[in-house]
């Protein structure tokens, strides 16, 4: 089973977080800016869906996880979490939409097989699942919705009358006549009629009465009007979006969660970053030699990979020949000017598609390294072991060249792996303008996923006559003879910075653009007049980089990150017997503390009797257990409601004991540090105070409604845990706590991935931000006054400090942040500045309205016991009210 990421549960909570608040509080729009509040996200409006037959209080979102983030498998938990926080229900019928047929039998094919890790992530989500392609959903029983998880895989094309499986879709079944006689009569009226005005037996109307979780795979291929009107045919209970590129026009998706570049990087899922190597089209043949040379050298780091680890490489690269008629001589010229045997070539286009008759190309047994193609790739090919990309094509559409990217991003095993040049991937393009080729590449890394200014930093261009194995950014080597290490050093000292010097590889790092008469004084440290040619093409590749990515492209200062100056600040940290340890949650619950002694008494304004009611009927328990519907009469009562009251129909509660219920209460609650006696107790003496206190005689009334007792019981633990760890919190600040701050426990800004979710897009020109001068997730102006806002005036006087040497904005919720720990949550100060004089101070800005709350004594009381247990070393203070004089006053 694969083990999903950090970033992947990150996306599950978020998920997770959506539809237990639709299922509590029945609006998907406070649900959406909920999560956004929590997971500190830049704000966007709700859109409710719209359709025909589509209620606008449907919830409906996109999670937005580029190329190579593992969207699938995410899908196979989605199911499951919608069914048990949305639908408040152990099995469903799951309607799962794909792009095409091809796409639909690999995924039908992977959930069906036993031993593939996304039919094993489907059954730990779902528990006993049957998957079904839409032909065999035609002869659906009744058994085989009862008690599993029914999945049905398809196009949107087959729920659309005008095809001809739409029309079976819709068309009079007698595989449904039982679905339709035995199903609750509060339904009927939802169900499409016949001529006879009756409920017809159809798939459609079957779907209707489940109200089916409809899951959508590459969610940008099936927006349009006809395609929401085709959905709303089907009255789902949810609709989730899976897509690299969500729609931003005529119906926008309601992006809930958004994956970056960085998280995939972080969790070893991609090959980042892209090196991209271009020679001119007169050298062509060149271009063809140089990316066949090194693929060969990525073999040889491949068999050295799998000797220290076991672990079986084979790099393939991907040729994308002039026209469709060219392949087949690129194909005979590969055997008879570079000796690659036939074996291991193929051709994949339209007309010819070898890769049909290979059956697993990451077989040890399979000898394939080069494919040639035109336009795409087959749809649905994915292999990890694509490295390089060669373009022989001047003229290229983006459509080719964003799908032939996406192929080469996937990671092996995502795993690191221990050589660095095989976590990396390689363009190599014909063209006269690296500024036409980046701009390509970064258009292509947009459509899968990724966001403009990850694009930027993940493409790196090799300059010219540079090998792209082992190397530095914007490096450009040279061999010794040809240069004067002595006399570029103090060039590039009088410079300012902007060329660092390899001594070790005799090369010239170009950090920043320079002028002419910088690189003329460079070149005369160069011996030969190859090599000055060489440094004069490397500035240039510089210099139209950083136009291409939207900059000047004109000399500037290197930002503290680039000329690589240390920042290291360090972690508040709890000693012990083992070393030292970062001062986190487990910390504050290490001390025994029993629930089992705790109050269970449920608040009065939860009632099992009270079940969701909507416009289309009741439901009870009747005699035997047996689950009674009717009519009910009344104005509805919500869309949530409506779901919940059409779903329990369909719930059979038999033999439910009072320990049954316990144990199905403990395993759906989270409680790592509470034992199961613990947990036992205290759910059963919830449970019994609330049996008599609502006068129920009978276990199955309340196991009716145990989705709702699972969330109350959820809450009435969380306030209990929240208080002990308060008091441990508290514990932990007094002096003898072993709370330390020592520099070998440290965040270093140096090596980390700076990546924000979107960076500063005012006029203040930021000089002494530590990654330049566009911090991330910072707002010039307040989102509902339009004036300043005060976090941007606070960095505004940092920036202008004399004492302060550089300063970053530092990102809330990233792992590779600087953080502190509350008694509820993670602390990250708005502001990690490091002073000329070396002491490091966090700034942590708080508005009037928010000064005085819990919270903010909390991060008070941590930040100045950082600051005190660093022995001066460390300064922390939380400005208010645009009074920013306390920084001045605590710098001194």
């Amino acid at each position: 089973m694969i083990v999903l990421k950090d970033y992947q549960n990150r996306v599950l909570d978020s998920l997770r977080e959506f539809f237990r608040s639709c299922a509590s509080q029945g609006n998907p729009a406070a649900a959406f800016r909920h999560v956004q509040d929590l997971t500190g996200q830049k704000p966007i409006n709700y859109l409710p869906v719209v359709g025909a037959d589509l209620s606008p209080e449907t919830p409906y979102i996109c999670l937005r996880v580029p190329t190579g983030g593992g969207k699938t498998l995410l899908a196979c938990h989605a199911a499951g979490v919608a069914a048990r926080e949305l639908l408040h229900a152990e099995e469903a019928i799951v309607l799962w939409l794909v792009p095409s047929t091809t796409i639909l039998d690999q995924t039908a094919d992977a959930l069906r097989d036993p031993r593939h890790p996304y039919r094993r992530a489907l059954e730990l989500a779902c528990g006993a699942v049957e998957v079904l392609t839409i032909d065999e959903a035609l002869r659906l029983s009744r058994a085989t919705t009862a008690g599993q998880t029914v999945v049905i895989v398809a196009t949107l094309q087959s729920f659309r009358v005008e095809d001809t499986t739409g029309r079976r879709v819709y068309d009079q079944n007698g595989s449904f006549s039982e679905h339709i006689a035995l199903a609750p009569a509060s339904t009927l009226a939802n169900l499409l009629p016949g001529p006879d005005g009756r409920p017809l037996p159809s798939l459609v109307n079957v779907l209707r009465m489940h109200r089916p979780i409809v899951i959508v795979d590459e969610a940008h291929n099936a927006r349009t009007d006809l395609s929401f009107s085709t959905l709303g045919a089907l009255r789902p209970s949810c609709i989730v979006e899976f897509t690299a590129t969500p729609a931003r026009t005529k119906h926008p998706s309601n992006v809930l969660h958004h994956v970056s570049a960085a998280e995939l990087k972080a969790a070893d899922m991609v090959k980042l970053p892209v090196r991209v190597i271009t020679r001119h089209p007169s050298q062509r043949d060149q271009l063809l030699a140089d990316a066949i040379t090194l693929r060969a050298d990525l073999e040889r780091l491949a068999v050295e990979e799998a000797q220290e680890t076991g672990e079986y490489l084979r790099p393939i690269i991907l040729i994308q020949a002039e026209s469709v008629d060219d392949c087949e001589p690129l194909r005979e010229r590969l055997g008879r000017d570079f000796g690659i045997p036939a074996e291991q070539v193929k051709i994949s286009t339209g007309k010819l598609d070898d890769l049909k008759s290979v059956p697993d190309v990451g077989s040890p047994t399979c000898p394939v390294r080069f494919i040639i193609t035109v336009q795409k790739l087959r749809e649905g090919w994915d292999c990890p072991f694509a490295y390089v990309l060669c373009s022989l094509r001047e003229t290229r559409s983006a459509t080719a060249i964003e799908q032939i990217v996406g192929r080469i991003l996937r990671l092996p095993g995502a795993t690191a792996k221990r050589h660095p040049d095989l976590n990396c991937a390689y363009a190599f393009s014909v063209s006269p303008s690296i500024v036409d080729v980046l701009a390509e590449l970064r258009d292509a890394l947009e459509k899968n996923g990724f966001s403009a200014a990850e694009a930027e930093r993940i493409l790196i261009p090799v300059p010219p006559g540079t090998l792209p194995l082992g190397l530095q950014p914007r490096a450009v080597t040279f061999a010794p003879e040809e240069i004067d290490l002595r006399a570029a050093a103090a060039c590039a000292e009088s410079i300012g910075g902007s060329v660092g010097i390899d001594r070790e590889r005799s090369a010239l790092i170009i950090l920043t653009p320079l002028s002419t008469e910088d690189t003329e004084r460079l070149t005369g440290a160069l011996r030969t007049e190859e090599a000055r040619g060489k440094l004069r093409a490397a500035v240039e590749m510089v210099r139209a980089t950083e136009r291409a990515f939207g900059a000047s492209g004109e000399p500037r200062i290197p930002s503290p990150y680039e000329l690589g100056l240390d920042f290291l600040v360090p972690r508040l940290s709890v000693r012990e017997a083992q070393g030292l340890f970062e001062f986190e949650a487990t910390h504050l619950l290490e001390h025994p503390w029993r629930l089992g002694e705790k109050d269970a008494t449920l608040p009065e304004s939860y009632d099992p009797r009270k079940r969701p009611t909507g416009a289309e009927g009741f439901v009870d328990v009747g005699d035997g257990g047996r689950v009674v519907t009717g009519i009910a009469e009344g104005p509805p009562s919500g869309f949530v409601a409506a779901l919940h009251q059409q779903v329990m129909q369909f719930t059979h509660i038999d033999d439910w004991t009072l320990e049954r219920l316990v144990t199905w209460l403990d395993r759906e609650i989270e409680h790592q540090d509470i034992p199961y006696g613990e947990s036992a107790e205290f759910l059963r003496k919830a449970a019994r105070g609330l049996m008599t206190r609502c006068d129920l005689q009978n276990v199955g009334e309340l196991a009716l409604d145990r989705f709702r007792l699972r969330d109350e019981l959820v809450t009435l633990i969380r306030r209990h845990r929240e208080a002990e760890r308060k008091a441990a919190f508290q514990t932990m600040l007094f002096p003898d706590a072993g709370l330390v701050v020592d520099p070998s426990q440290s965040v270093d800004f140096r090596v980390m991935t700076y990546e924000p979710s979107w960076l500063y897009e005012g006029g203040f020109q930021f000089r002494k931000h530590y990654f330049g001068p566009k911090p991330g997730e910072l707002r010039e102006r307040a989102l509902q006054s339009g004036a300043a806002a005060e976090e941007f005036l606070c960095a505004q006087h940092i920036d202008g400090l004399a004492a302060v040497r550089f300063w970053v904005r530092n990102l809330s919720r990233k792992a590779s942040s600087f953080r502190l720990q509350t008694s509820t949550d993670w602390f990250y100060p708005d502001f990690v500045c490091k002073l000329v004089d070396d002491r490091i101070l966090a700034v942590e800005y708080k508005g009037m309205n928010l000064y005085d709350t819990t919270d903010a004594e909390e991060k008070r009381a941590v930040g100045a016991v950082w600051a005190a247990r660093s022995g001066g070393r460390c300064l922390f203070v939380m400005p208010t009210s645009r009074d920013f004089s306390v920084i001045d006053a605590a710098i001194g």
